[in-house]
C-alpha cells in the first residue's frame, strides 16, 4: 500500500512538472518579431536567445548581452544588458540595464538602470535607475531614482535625486532630493527636497522641504520653508519668507516674514511691514504736527504690536517751502485702561523737496523718528492721540545731518 501511494505521488509529480517545462519553452515574446539586418554573434542553447555581440543596420532578437550597434534602431523583445546604441531608436521589452545612446529615443518596457542618453526622449514603463538625458524629455511610469537631464520635461510618478529640465519637472506623488527647472516644478503630493525654478514651484499635499522660486509657491501644508515673491499654504507649519506671504487655514503656528503677511490663524507668527491676522485692527489715523505738517495714514493694530503706513507733507523750516512725505512706523503699545493705551514707535520717513535745490534743499532727504504716544478712545470707532520724540533729517547722498529737532504729533485715530 505505501509502495502504491509512493508511485502515485511520483507519477503526479511527473505530470505536474510536464506543462511548466512546457510552458516555459513555448513562451511567447514582449515583442513581435520583425527584420534582423545585422551580424550576430548568439547562443542558442539558453532560452530566450542570448545575443553577445551585434552588428548592422537594424536588429530584432530576444536578448542582448553585451555590445549592440546599429545604424537604424535595436530592439530587443525581453533585457539588454550592456551597450546598445543606435542611430534612431532603442527598445528593450523588459530591462535595460548598461548604456543606451539613440539619435531619438530609448524605450524599456519595464526598468532602465545605468545611463541612458537620447536626442530626444527617454521612456520607460516602471522605473529608471542612474543617469537619464534627454534633449526632450525623460519619462517615467514609475519612479526616477538618480539624475534626470532634459531639455523640456521630466515626467515620473516619483522622483528621488536630481532633476534638471528647461522648462517642467512633473511628479505625480513625491520629489525627494533636488529638483531644477527653468520654468516650473509640481509634485503631485510631497516634496520632501529642494524645489528651484524661476517661476513656480507647487506641491498638491505637503512641503517638507525647500520651495524657492522666483514668482511664487504653493502647497496644501508647509511643513518647511518657502522662499519666493509670493508664498501661499492652506496651513502653514514652517517658514514663508517673501515680499508677499499667506496662510488661510488657522491653528497653523507657523512663521511669515515679508512686506505683507496674511494669515487666519492668529497665533501665526508674523515679521513685516503690515501683518494681518484674524485679530488685526484696521484704521485710520489722521494727523499733524510740528514735523509732518499734515498727513493720512493707515495702521494695523495687532495684540501687542502694531504698524503704520501712510504720506503727508513734511516740514523743513520757516523759511522753506513745504515737502512731500512717504513714510513708515512700527511699535508697540499697551492699555493702561480699556480706553487709554500708551505706545512707542520708530518711523522710517522719505522725504522729497520738489526740486527746490536753488534754495539749498537736496531733492531728496530722509528722517528717522522715534517717538512715545497716548491714545484715548472716545468710541470704539474714534480715538484722540499725541505724540511726542525726536527726529533726525539727513541727505542721502553723503548721510549728511540736515536737522534734528524735538517733534510733536496730534491727530485722530478711525475705525
Amino acid at each position: 500500500m505505501r509502495l502504491k501511494l509512493i508511485s502515485v505521488f511520483l507519477l503526479g509529480s511527473l505530470l505536474a512538472g510536464t506543462p511548466v517545462s512546457a510552458q516555459k519553452k513555448e513562451q511567447k515574446s514582449v515583442l513581435k518579431k520583425g527584420p534582423n539586418v545585422s551580424l550576430n554573434i548568439t547562443s542558442k542553447k539558453k532560452f530566450p536567445q542570448r545575443t553577445y555581440s551585434n552588428l548592422g543596420l537594424f536588429s530584432n532578437y530576444p536578448c542582448l548581452n553585451g555590445v549592440g550597434i546599429n545604424a537604424i534602431s535595436s530592439l530587443q523583445h525581453y533585457n539588454a544588458y550592456g551597450l546598445q546604441i543606435s542611430g534612431l531608436t532603442n527598445v528593450a521589452g523588459l530591462k535595460s540595464t548598461g548604456v543606451q545612446i539613440s539619435g531619438i529615443a530609448n524605450v524599456t518596457g519595464k526598468r532602465a538602470c545605468g545611463f541612458i542618453f537620447s536626442g530626444l526622449t527617454n521612456v520607460t514603463g516602471t522605473s529608471a535607475y542612474g543617469m537619464s538625458v534627454a534633449g526632450l524629455g525623460n519619462i517615467s511610469g514609475g519612479d526616477i531614482k538618480g539624475m534626470g537631464i532634459a531639455g523640456l520635461v521630466n515626467v515620473s510618478e516619483d522622483f528621488r535625486g536630481v532633476a534638471i529640465a528647461g522648462l517642467a519637472n512633473v511628479n505625480k506623488d513625491v520629489q525627494a532630493g533636488l529638483i531644477l527647472s527653468g520654468l516650473m516644478n509640481v509634485s503631485g503630493t510631497s516634496s520632501r527636497g529642494v524645489q528651484l525654478t524661476s517661476l513656480l514651484n507647487v506641491t498638491g499635499k505637503s512641503n517638507e522641504g525647500w520651495q524657492l522660486a522666483g514668482l511664487g509657491n504653493v502647497s496644501v501644508e508647509n511643513k518647511g520653508v518657502q522662499s519666493a515673491l509670493l508664498n501661499y499654504s492652506v496651513e502653514n507649519k514652517g517658514v514663508q519668507l517673501g515680499i508677499g506671504n499667506v496662510n488661510t487655514k488657522s491653528d497653523a503656528r507657523g512663521y511669515q516674514i515679508g512686506i505683507i503677511n496674511v494669515s487666519t490663524d492668529s497665533t501665526a507668527h508674523q515679521i513685516g511691514c503690515i501683518n494681518l491676522k484674524p485679530e488685526t485692527r484696521v484704521q485710520m489715523i489722521i494727523s499733524g504736527g510740528n514735523a509732518n505738517k499734515g498727513s493720512l495714514s493707515i495702521r494695523f493694530k495687532n495684540k501687542f504690536t502694531y504698524t503704520q503706513i501712510g504720506a503727508g507733507a513734511y516740514y523743513l523750516g520757516t523759511d522753506r517751502p513745504v515737502s512731500v512725505s512717504g513714510f513708515y512706523r512700527a511699535g508697540v503699545y499697551h492699555s493702561l485702561t480699556k480706553k487709554l493705551d500708551l505706545s512707542a514707535d520708530v518711523g522710517y520717513y522719505h522725504i522729497e523737496s520738489l526740486d527746490k535745490k536753488n534754495q539749498g534743499i537736496p531733492a531728496r532727504l530722509y528722517a528717522l523718528e522715534p517717538r512715545i504716544s497716548l491714545e484715548y478712545s472716545l468710541t470704539k470707532k474714534f480715538g484722540l492721540f499725541v505724540s511726542g520724540g525726536y527726529g533726525w533729517t539727513r541727505t542721502y547722498k553723503g548721510n549728511h545731518a540736515f536737522d534734528q529737532k524735538m517733534v510733536f504729533e496730534a491727530g485722530m485715530v478711525l475705525f
